[in-house]
């Protein structure tokens, strides 16, 4: 499979997961499309722009930062993030993402299903 950035939709996102302002987002990948992965895509939030606290109970998420910087919810602890830093919530957790800054923030989200235990 090739895909190319340039030729897929880019979507409106506006009050994602119960947070604040908009953004915009482009899917990369659909659930089928690659074992064990149910989603993958790149998304920008513009400033003052939040995805709301959400838990993930049967699904783990990773959130890689881009461009931009903001703060990262893990768990209900707040820390600072920028290009190049990953954070990922595990099956029982919860996570959320603040653009606290005056430019865009850009992450690529990659949810799953947990892996299978040993």
């Amino acid at each position: 499979m090739i895909r190319r950035l340039s030729g897929l939709p880019e979507e409106a996102k506006v009050n994602i997961r119960g947070g604040l302002g908009a953004g915009r987002g482009v899917d990369l990948l659909k659930a089928g499309e690659m074992a064990g992965v149910l989603s993958l895509g790149r998304v920008t939030l513009e400033p003052g722009a939040t995805i709301g606290e959400h838990a993930h109970p049967n699904t783990e998420d990773l959130y890689l930062i881009l461009e931009g910087r903001g703060t990262g919810i893990l768990d209900g602890k707040r820390f600072a993030v920028g290009p190049g830093d990953l954070f990922l919530v595990k099956a029982g957790g919860s996570h959320g993402l603040i653009n606290d800054s005056d430019v865009p923030l850009t992450f690529l989200g990659l949810l799953t299903r947990p892996a299978e235990g040993p």
